[in-house]
């Protein structure tokens, strides 16, 4: 009874294990991109898991509540809402490889976004974040990360560990010369840095 007890326990750590396998290795980028909510329910509803979805110009003033629970998607884009805030517990996205909420009126990161794995492309452009999480760099796979035009005051060192960072574009922030030069000493030369030209600006304590 012990043996096969043991045994059938071994055959569900393999099929999960496996399963798990295979969510990872989904060519999402050529799946179909829903654009509403509807849309996405009713292939879920057939079977169909949603890898992407487009949200743009929607008027959202919250996340719907249905993508909390879509721990499949890959991508997820909400440009051009009403969003001031992201506070739900996204930490289930394990999968999520691509968010965007441009031109919102974001006042800080998701507030779950560090538990994004697999995150490689996070653009917060064009909002009025003021920060950058000091533990941005729990983000091992970010490869483009885009925080044009906001009001980022406070740049963390841990930037600098993110390892596979390959772009990061920051026009349209006041920064100072100093401010610039000092993020560039923590960021290796293959990092793309955009920046727009340095301000003469004296910043309120």
């Amino acid at each position: 009874m012990i043996r096969f007890t043991l045994f059938s326990f071994v055959l569900l750590m393999l099929f999960f294990c496996g399963q798990d396998a295979a969510a990872q290795s989904v060519d999402w980028r050529s799946a179909p991109v829903y654009t509403s909510v509807e849309s996405a329910k009713s292939a879920r509803a057939a079977g169909q898991p949603v890898y992407r979805i487009d949200l743009t110009k929607k008027r959202l003033r919250t996340l719907p509540p249905e993508l909390i629970e879509w721990t499949e998607l890959r991508e997820v884009i909400i440009d051009r809402n009403k969003l001031t805030r992201i506070d739900e517990d996204l930490s289930g996205w394990a999968f999520l490889e691509r968010f965007s909420a441009v031109s919102n009126a974001l006042e800080a990161f998701p507030a779950s976004s560090m538990t994004w794995a697999a995150i490689r492309e996070f653009d917060l452009g064009d909002n009025v974040i003021d920060s950058i999480p000091l533990d941005i760099d729990e983000l091992s796979e970010l490869r483009t990360l885009n925080l044009w035009s906001n009001v980022i005051a406070h740049y963390p060192a841990s930037l600098g560990d993110l390892t596979k960072l390959e772009t990061i574009d920051l026009q349209y922030n006041d920064m100072t010369l100093e401010e610039q030069e000092l993020l560039k000493s923590w960021l290796p030369l293959s990092v793309s840095i955009n920046f727009s030209a340095p301000c003469r600006c004296d910043f309120d304590e």
